[in-house]
């Protein structure tokens, strides 16, 4: 089926060069079937091949907003993504309405294209259509995309302050047209093994289940300070499936592979005093039934750190520690920790040769977008290794940069990675570090912003008065002059507020704007308009609290984050719901495992300001707990968990006799009990309009 599909595209395509064709069949009637062929080969994963075909119909309607739409998805999630944004920008004037995620599409485009502000505003947009109905899976996208403000304010912060490296691509002797990825080098940078998934000497001639060609290893050697041109390196290490190339020891003669069996697996070969390698054999002691897929030694033999998302750790892929014993046995492998491991992926991982330096690639820490690369420096006296550092602009990009590997005295530096000056797709560089410094940002780590995000709803930033792309620079190092100042956010906030149903506008409403020294009401400026000017005190990310109230609707709350640079005018249209009997929402209120103290506040103050200024509701709080524990129990203690909302309230001055709660206990999930992240947002409390 994967051959055919690729046969058949490639005779269409070839019909779709004929000006004869064009001239003997409508326009619109061509779009229409190179969309439909599209559409069927899109379904097949097939996505070079049907971009092809959304393009084509492009070019035979430009008019056809699904084509548009699709030219730009399946271009996404291919190679070059910031070319899907004029596709997605055609969708959106076409039709707005041409699909649900559109904004976040459009924001992901501008982002991929480094337009950072532009891409911020879609973000927040898409965020309020969300929050308008917030479910359990709305608020999980409402949480990704915030991820992503969060990266373009720090895209913007490290563009603006480059590291001092030096970033050479690497010619045809080692890079192709396919992907070419995960570079393994001996510590004196004489040999090197990459996988790619060029066809060229591949030893499988069929095509893997995403239409590219399976993975293969190749080497290349140092000859007179030049790699020469890459080969196949044949033999055991290659077999008619995925093959890749992890890591080679500092000494080059044992060499860490990934094969796809048994969910992922490491293997570990060795080479023979002939030059050939041994048989792979797999690393018992630390393979699962789950994914371990990259893995690094120390030069004495005696430490391996690898990547694996089996369970206990803390979400996606973690980095795990296992020692050798006595015996020459890796022992039970280790966590590192919270420091170096988060919720999302921890990847690509790479020891340097004095032990002293842990590199990976991660989405979780505060990052540019997609996988970055970081540092961690093991502290003796703790026993741990230290929080990462993000290794900085231009090493890391808004695309994936993984697979780093490091001469001996960590001079230089290789790494995988998606740039527009590449030949092909993924391609490698290698990078002079020699005056690298440790950089230093203002901006939060990404989960501390999340600590202060925890009501959950959207953050704002703002519509570009002007935006000019950075360029990037590749084999030059930044002069000092050449850094551009951060300046603080500079915003103009207008805020227009109208009825949910009518889309009237609110005259009377308040509409306030809170932060660390900063209260202001904004001014009406015409019936429902309000306006306020901001100005940040530091060159730093600053959060603002917007608050917005009416008679009979229900107050409405959202964040902002202004980072520097930021020389925004922003509007905003908000509109508020009407109190009503059986209106409901689910409140932020988290509790820890086992406990009715709340860990989170926000949405009780949210509720307590709906009661005082609708003094005649009365609400229902429910509690609802994760399965851990009996049922007796867990239903005895959503309902003080309900209680200890209930007694917050009337602590804040709301009448007892307005205020009835109720425990569920596990009866009516969000979602499944399999994760301690899922069981935490089962734990949580709701509120529902009974009387008004």
């Amino acid at each position: 089926m994967v051959i055919f599909y690729r046969r058949l595209a490639l005779v269409i395509l070839q019909c779709a060069l004929s000006p004869l064709l064009f001239g003997q069949q409508d326009s619109i009637a061509l779009s229409e079937q190179y969309y439909a062929q599209g559409m069927e080969i899109f379904d097949y994963e097939h996505r070079k091949v049907a971009s092809e075909l959304f393009i084509l119909a492009v070019k035979a309607n430009p008019k056809n907003a699904k084509a548009q739409f699709m030219a730009g998805r399946s271009i996404m999630l291919t190679v070059r993504k910031e070319l899907s944004l004029q596709y997605f920008k055609n969708a959106y004037q076409l039709d707005p309405k041409i699909d649900a995620d559109i904004l976040f599409y459009l924001g992901q485009a501008y982002h991929y294209s480094e337009k950072f502000d532009s891409a911020i505003l879609l973000y927040d947009r898409y965020n309020r259509l969300l929050a308008r109905s917030l479910d359990y899976e709305k608020s999980k996208k409402i949480n990704e995309v915030n991820r992503k403000i969060f990266e373009c304010h720090n895209a913007k912060i490290m563009i603006a302050q480059p590291v001092d490296v030096s970033i050479s691509h690497l010619d045809n002797n080692i890079n192709s047209e396919w992907p070419d990825y995960a570079p393994a080098i001996n510590a004196d940078e004489t040999f090197m093994v990459f996988t790619t998934r060029r066809p060229e000497e591949n030893m499988n001639n069929r095509l893997a289940s995403d239409n590219e060609y399976y993975e293969e290893i190749f080497y290349s050697k140092k000859v007179d300070g030049q790699w020469t041109p890459a080969r196949n390196l044949s033999g055991p290490l290659n077999n008619n499936y995925h093959n890749a190339s992890i890591n080679l020891s500092p000494d080059g003669k044992e060499m860490l592979l990934y094969h796809d069996s048994n969910g992922g697996d490491i293997l570990a070969s060795f080479l023979r005093p002939d030059g050939t390698w041994t048989d792979p054999k797999e690393i018992l002691e630390i393979n699962t039934e789950y994914i371990e897929n990259s893995a690094t030694i120390t030069a004495d033999g005696n430490k391996l750190f690898f990547s694996s998302n089996r369970p206990g750790g803390y979400g996606g892929t973690d980095i795990y520690v296992s020692t050798k014993d006595a015996k020459g046995r890796w022992g039970t492998p280790r966590n590192l920790g919270r420091n170096v491991n988060t919720e999302m992926d921890e990847d690509g991982v790479y020891v340097s040769a004095s032990g002293k330096h842990l590199y990976f690639s991660s989405n979780g820490h505060a990052g540019m977008g997609d996988l970055d690369i970081y540092r961690s420096t093991f502290n003796p006296e703790k026993d741990m290794w230290e929080k990462p550092i993000n290794m900085g602009y231009p090493i890391n990009s808004v695309e994936n940069d993984i697979y780093i590997v490091l001469t001996r005295n960590e001079d230089y530096a290789y790494i995988s990675s998606l740039r527009p000056e590449g030949i092909g797709e993924q391609d490698i560089y290698k990078i002079d570090i020699r005056n690298w410094k440790e950089p230093v940002y203002t901006q939060p780590d990404f989960a501390d912003a999340v600590l202060a995000m925890e009501d959950q709803m959207p953050l704002f930033g703002g519509r570009p008065l002007t935006e000019t792309k950075p360029q990037t620079k590749t084999e030059t190092k930044p002069e000092a002059s050449e850094k551009p100042a951060l300046t603080p956010a500079n915003v103009e906030l207008t805020v227009y507020v109208a009825e949910g149903d009518t889309k009237q506008p609110i005259s009377n409403a308040k509409v306030k704007l809170t932060a660390v020294g900063t209260d202001v009401n904004l001014t009406a400026t015409k019936p429902g308009t309000y306006f306020t000017h901001v100005k940040n005190k530091t060159t730093g990310v600053e959060r603002y609290k917007l608050l917005v109230s009416g008679m009979e609707h229900i107050p409405y709350s959202s964040t902002y984050l202004f980072g520097p640079g930021m020389n925004t005018a922003l509007t905003d249209t908000i509109y508020l719901d009407k109190i009503a009997v059986n209106y409901k929402r689910t409140l932020n209120v988290y509790f820890a495992h086992d406990s009715d103290v709340p860990k989170s506040f926000e949405d009780i103050l949210y509720l307590e300001q709906i009661m005082k200024t609708s003094t005649a509701i009365k609400v229902e709080i429910s509690g609802h707990t994760d399965n851990l524990g009996s049922h007796a129990y867990n239903v005895a203690l959503s309902q003080r968990r309900a209680q200890a909302v209930k007694k917050h309230l009337v602590n804040a001055g709301i009448a007892e006799s307005r205020i009835t709660v109720a425990g569920y206990g596990p009866d009516k999930p969000i979602t499944d009990n399999k994760t301690r992240a899922n069981r935490q947002l089962n734990r949580r409390t709701e509120f529902t309009i009974i009387e008004k």
